[in-house]
């Protein structure tokens, strides 16, 4: 248990932030601190995993050991750690994060974080992270960085929003332009923690990776329709020597990382027999994007110019409540 200093929210608590399988070691308990809760809050059904999927990756297959597998003739291995950081106010979640250390990449992926409402001023938010990513870096000395996904957000889209509102004075958003607001403001608050995202060098724009679908049980007809554009971004371990390496040995590194060792391969883990053709499609769509950046010029960038400081200033300036 780490108690993390400060007053935050609506009223001052004691506030403290338990991990899973060092201070939360059963489903009991991490079912009783009312984390779940706070994710089914936090997060629109189309971005949460299953509560029961979640609770067998932190603390019973997730947990650090080798596991193997075969499918299609071949036999596979991997090895991940997924913690749960849940920051509470007496006793309660009030804020959770979810992370995967990949020991063959070194990586560190970034599921999840989030923070209640009523909770977000004083930058609790921002504290709450640091202290985690402390945490993970005294649980996993040799990780090199964290990487994250971020829904690529439309710039001209954004502006027009923005500049309809400014002209109507309407308040209420649509669905369609909650989530491209949203696509911006997440893309902000990683950047203001120190995130960079992977550039091409040639149009000096944020790669697109493509996600393969997430769920193997739908009809192999219904995969390419379940596939999602992400930017990735990337935190280097202050630190770290590896960190040097090139951009696009990060590029390859992550999307691997994220695409095959932890979602492909959990997925698969759990129906080898049924679920070949899945890993078959989810492997080659990763190849497919390891094949159209080999030769790209990368670099990392920050991921807001000028001009998105621009679009957030007048976003804020209309005074629109709209949490991310």
């Amino acid at each position: 248990m780490r108690i993390l200093d400060g007053s935050y929210g609506e009223a001052s608590q004691p506030l403290d932030i338990v991990v899973t399988r060092h201070d939360v070691l059963d489903e009991a308990a991490f079912r009783g601190t009312g984390v779940l809760d706070l994710y089914e809050e936090l997060f629109p059904a189309s971005e949460r995993d299953s509560p029961d999927d979640i609770v067998r990756w932190l603390l019973s297959d997730d947990v650090g050991e080798i596991r193997q597998f075969s499918v299609g003739g071949g036999e596979l291995s991997y090895r991940l750690d997924s913690r749960c950081f849940i920051l509470r106010a007496a006793g309660r979640a009030i804020g959770l994060g979810f992370f995967t250390y990949d020991h063959a990449s070194d990586l560190i992926f970034c599921n999840h974080v989030g923070v209640g409402k009523t909770w977000r001023g004083g930058g609790l938010a921002r504290a709450f992270y640091r202290e985690m990513v402390g945490v993970l870096d005294a649980l996993f000395p040799r990780n090199i960085g964290v990487v994250l996904e971020v829904e690529p957000f439309d710039r001209d889209r954004v502006a027009a929003i923005i500049a309809e509102l400014e002209r109507t004075g309407r308040r209420q958003l649509a669905a369609d332009e909650q989530d491209e607001i949203r696509r911006l403001l997440r893309a902000r608050w990683y950047d203001k923690l120190g995130y960079a995202v992977f550039c091409n060098a040639r149009t000096m724009q944020p790669l697109l990776c493509r996600s393969p679908c997430l769920d193997p049980c739908l009809p192999s007809s219904d995969w390419a329709a379940g596939e999602e554009n992400y930017w990735l971004m990337w935190q280097a371990r202050t630190g770290a020597v590896s960190a040097d390496r090139p951009a696009s040995e990060f590029w390859q590194n992550a999307v691997a990382a994220i695409y095959v060792e932890i979602l492909a391969k959990s997925l698969v883990d759990d129906d080898p027999n049924g679920r070949r053709d899945y890993w078959d499609y989810a492997t080659a769509l990763v190849a497919q994007t390891m094949q159209q950046t080999a030769t790209t010029d990368m670099y990392l960038a920050r991921c807001l110019g000028d001009e998105d400081s621009a679009l957030l200033s007048r976003w804020r300036q209309l005074a629109i409540d709209l949490s991310i």
